[in-house]
This record gives structure tokens, C-alpha cells and sequence, in this order.
């Protein structure tokens, strides 16, 4: 009896579904289930999370980001915006509730109810937003952009007919556009992070970042020169696996690169010179698009990048002191910024078809519905009796 009593403890009611967040590479807020079944485990769950809600002021807070995570889900994610199912609606029970304790054991129930997910709707929503409001790049976002737009705009000139230029004298390059990246509003940080596999502010690496369009291809190659040869960016920090190409063919580049050393050039212009190397930039059709499908694929099926461009995400040691008080000692940390570079042509394909900022952040929002709703949808397609109640039909 002793040791049935011990394998019942230990395996019989093992809470297997955490395990989906360590060895199936899972985000926390994918698993159907938690494993909290009393208010004392409750309180221990919430405070080793890190919010002792003993805490008077603290457990205001819990209960304000209860209260912002439903409203996002009430303005975002209730309407399908395929128009495929019905508008949800959520039950006033759980819309009221803002204990967390309650809801956390609500969610952890074995039984599949519309209330237990509901309250893994509002607990994924609500786990999304604590990553928001506790980053700590936060509250040093506007020196952080001052910092990262400095290295740029030391390199940019203007003239008298409101064109830009990178850099002076003969090797200045003539743009076409360059943009400063607008700040995420905190609901776009909520529902880009919603539909990210890690779910963490870390992972958002374009919060800070500009756009720079140039007149021809050969040019984007000129802009990099620029950026390496004036340390505009440290390409010692550049992440890798953020760097995406679709718009210029650097190994054909190099060749035409090569070919024009074995040419007498006495004779040539420097557009001569632009026209043949041009050429060799061009992307075939057939590798363009597979690259743009490799590109999407390994970032995320809603992004951006599906028309031509080059895009770097580096990183910048920022200094800053304290905010509040200048007094303490002054902080050090990487920031990661992005840099999307695209010729006159990208850019005008750039605002249309799948790249359209629209349809972007419709996929977007369908993405994090589906995550945050799926097992309230299943349910109400399995019991639609429930739906014509929760509606008031």
C-alpha cells in the first residue's frame, strides 16, 4: 500500500504537461494546462513567478495586468478577422474575476471547460504583458533610440531640395528615403510577442531600427561600404542569424568585381562602370523567391521580409545613467537595432501585395488569436449550445 500511495504521488499524477515547456521547445504559454490545485500552492506559484500579491501594492499590480489582458483580448481578439467563427465573448465570471490565485486554479483543472480556457486565455495574455512591462529597456527606450539614431545621422547631410545624402564630398550617396523606425506601441510589443515562438521582450529586435532607400542596387553595395569603412555599425556585433538578403547578388558581385580588373577602364564613365556592375547584382527569379521563402520561414510566416531588402539587426553598447538618479552607477548593456536597406525598386513592391503593413498585422492578429483562443474555439465548436448562452441568444 506504502508504495502504491508513493508511485501515486510521484508518477500517477506527475503533471506531464509542464514537462511540454522543457523538452518539446514550447513556449510556457502553449501548454493547456497548469499545476496548481489549492490557494496555498497558488500564492507559492504566483510569488516564485515574482509577485508576492501579500503585498498589498504588488497585488494591485497582478490585478491591473488581469484587468489589461483582458482588455486586449476584448479589443483585439474576440472578432475572427477571417470571419470564420463567431465573435467570442468572455464569461462574466472570468471577466470579473481579478484574482489571480482563482484563476490559476481554474486553469489547472483536468476537466476541459469553457472557464478553464478562458482562464488560459487571460493567464497567456497576462504572462505576455509582465514580460512588457517589466523590461528593462523601458525605461531607458528614449536614450537608448538617441544613442543608436546618433551613429546615423552624424553620416547624414541634406540639401537645399530636401534630398539626403550618406557621408560628404565625392563619395557621398544620394537616397531616396531614410526612415526612423516609430516606436511599438505597448498593445503592437503585446501582440508581436504573442505570436513569437519565445514569448519574451528579449526576442523583439526591431523596437529600434531605420530604413534606408537607395536610387539603384549598386548603391545598397555603397551604403555597406560606407557603414564598414565609418564604423557606422560594428559589424562585430551583428547577429548572424537576423541577417537577411533578397535583393543583391554579393557572390556574383565579387565575380563582376573581378572581371572589371582584366578591363582596360581608361576609357570609362562612372556610370559605364555602375551599368556593368549593376548587372551583376540581379538576383535569378527562381533563387529570389526561394530565398524570400527561406527568409520567412525562419523568421516568422507574418513578417515583412517577403519583398526585397537587406536586413541587419546589430547591437550597440549602450551607456546611460539612471533616470531617476543620476547619482547611482551608470549602465552598460547591448541593444539590439535594426537596419533595412532596399533599392528604389524593392521599395515601391514593398507597399504592395504580401508585404502591405495591413495584411501584415492582420496575420499577426490572427496568429495570436488562434494561440491565445484555440481551446476556447474547440470548445465552443464542440458544445454550440454554450456559444448561444455565452452570446445571449
Amino acid at each position: 500500500m506504502e508504495l502504491k500511495n508513493k508511485l501515486e504521488k510521484n508518477f500517477l499524477k506527475f503533471p506531464f504537461e509542464l514537462f511540454d515547456a522543457i523538452f518539446s521547445q514550447k513556449s510556457f504559454i502553449d501548454i493547456e494546462r497548469l499545476n496548481v490545485h489549492d490557494r496555498e500552492s497558488g500564492l507559492v506559484f504566483i510569488k516564485n513567478y515574482g509577485y508576492d500579491i501579500t503585498d498589498p501594492e504588488i497585488a494591485e499590480t497582478v490585478s491591473s495586468i488581469l484587468s489589461e489582458a483582458k482588455t486586449f483580448i476584448q479589443s483585439y481578439l474576440l472578432e475572427d478577422p477571417e470571419g470564420k467563427t463567431e465573435t467570442l465573448v468572455i464569461p462574466p465570471d472570468i471577466l470579473c474575476n481579478d484574482d489571480i490565485v482563482s484563476l490559476l486554479i481554474m486553469a489547472s483543472e483536468k476537466e476541459k471547460t469553457l472557464e478553464q480556457a478562458w482562464a488560459c486565455a487571460i493567464l497567456r495574455v497576462a504572462h505576455t504583458i509582465t514580460h512588457v512591462e517589466n523590461d528593462l529597456a523601458k525605461s531607458f527606450m528614449p536614450g537608448i533610440r538617441n544613442q543608436i539614431y546618433k551613429r546615423f545621422s552624424a553620416h547624414l547631410n541634406g540639401n537645399s531640395a530636401g534630398g539626403y545624402f550618406l557621408g560628404t564630398g565625392d563619395d557621398a550617396i544620394r537616397l531616396k528615403l531614410f526612415e526612423i523606425k516609430n516606436d511599438k506601441s505597448r498593445d503592437s510589443l503585446i501582440l508581436k510577442l504573442l505570436h513569437k515562438k519565445e514569448n519574451v521582450t528579449a526576442d523583439i529586435f526591431d523596437r529600434v531600427g531605420v530604413r534606408i532607400v537607395t536610387y539603384t542596387k549598386l548603391d545598397i553595395i555603397l551604403v555597406l561600404r560606407y557603414f564598414a569603412t565609418n564604423h557606422v555599425i560594428s559589424f562585430a556585433n551583428i547577429k548572424p542569424s537576423r541577417t537577411k538578403n533578397n535583393v543583391v547578388n554579393i557572390p556574383r558581385f565579387i565575380e563582376g568585381v573581378e572581371e572589371l580588373k582584366s578591363y582596360d577602364l581608361s576609357s570609362w564613365s562612372q556610370e559605364d562602370v555602375a551599368d556593368f556592375l549593376e548587372k551583376y547584382l540581379e538576383i535569378p527569379p527562381e533563387e529570389k523567391a526561394e530565398i524570400t521563402k527561406r527568409n520567412i520561414e525562419e523568421t516568422n510566416l507574418y513578417s515583412s521580409t517577403s519583398y526585397s531588402s537587406i536586413q541587419l539587426t546589430s547591437r550597440l553598447l549602450i551607456t546611460m545613467e539612471d533616470p531617476i538618479n543620476p547619482a547611482k552607477p551608470t549602465y552598460r548593456f547591448f541593444f539590439p537595432f535594426e537596419v533595412q536597406i532596399l533599392d528604389e525598386e524593392s521599395f515601391v513592391e514593398s507597399r504592395s501585395g504580401r508585404a502591405n503593413h495591413e495584411e501584415y498585422k492582420k496575420n499577426q492578429t490572427i496568429a495570436a488569436r488562434k494561440r491565445v483562443l484555440t481551446n476556447v474555439i474547440r470548445y465552443m465548436r464542440q458544445h454550440p449550445w454554450e456559444t448561444e448562452i455565452a452570446n445571449g441568444k
